[in-house]
């Protein structure tokens, strides 16, 4: 049901982006501490979902990439590795994507590269790069960064209308505040604990 609400919601702000072209709407970012076991959250993502593998430093990485890879390719949503091109290739993954503390390197020819950004430069810095697709963070308060300074819808909307690349709002959004952020560039959304 949580999985629903949210779909609709990264729809909605598809549906209103004016943007086109972009790989997906609705994301899950893997937390390692917050949803120990994603695999019960991939399960339920929709058709042209994604699911993003961000536990770097996660001891069994590889062999959670793997089983998230084969509930990806069974339920038709898209599998990222973040910042490891190499095991992105060698499990058939969908693309790379890259925090901010990792330059973006287009590796692997025909994936889906996506660069989190959390400022003007980020945004270009990653389009220069060859990222097709920006996580823009944090828009409201998260848990998962507490303290970082949000951006506020207002900030949000406008980094977003001015990026290079399509935008993908993360960040403390849920389907009850994915609306206030409607606007250009904004193709839809991440989420961690709205998935939980």
């Amino acid at each position: 049901m949580r999985t629903a609400k949210l779909a609709a919601a990264a729809r909605s702000l598809k549906h209103s982006s004016g943007a086109s072209g972009a790989a997906f709407c609705l994301a899950f970012m893997t937390d390692q501490a917050r949803a120990p076991h994603p695999e019960i959250i991939a399960r339920a993502m929709p058709r042209g979902s994604a699911v993003i593998l961000r536990d770097y430093k996660r001891p069994d990485k590889s062999a959670l990439a793997r089983r998230l890879r084969s509930i990806t390719e069974k339920n038709g949503s898209l599998l990222l590795i973040g910042a490891d091109a190499r095991l992105a290739q060698e499990i058939g993954a969908d693309g790379v994507h890259y925090p901010s503390w990792a330059a973006v390197k287009p590796d692997n020819k025909g994936a889906i590269i996506t660069a989190a950004c959390h400022k003007a430069e980020d945004l270009m810095r990653a389009k220069d790069a060859g990222a097709n697709l920006a996580f823009l963070s944090p828009v409201f308060a998260t848990g998962s960064h507490p303290g970082a300074d949000a951006l506020g819808a207002e900030r949000f909307k406008a980094l977003a209308a001015a990026s290079p690349l399509p935008v993908i709002a993360l960040g403390g959004v849920d389907e009850t505040n994915a609306s206030t952020l409607r606007g250009k560039n904004v193709i839809g959304l991440a989420a961690i604990s709205a998935f939980l």
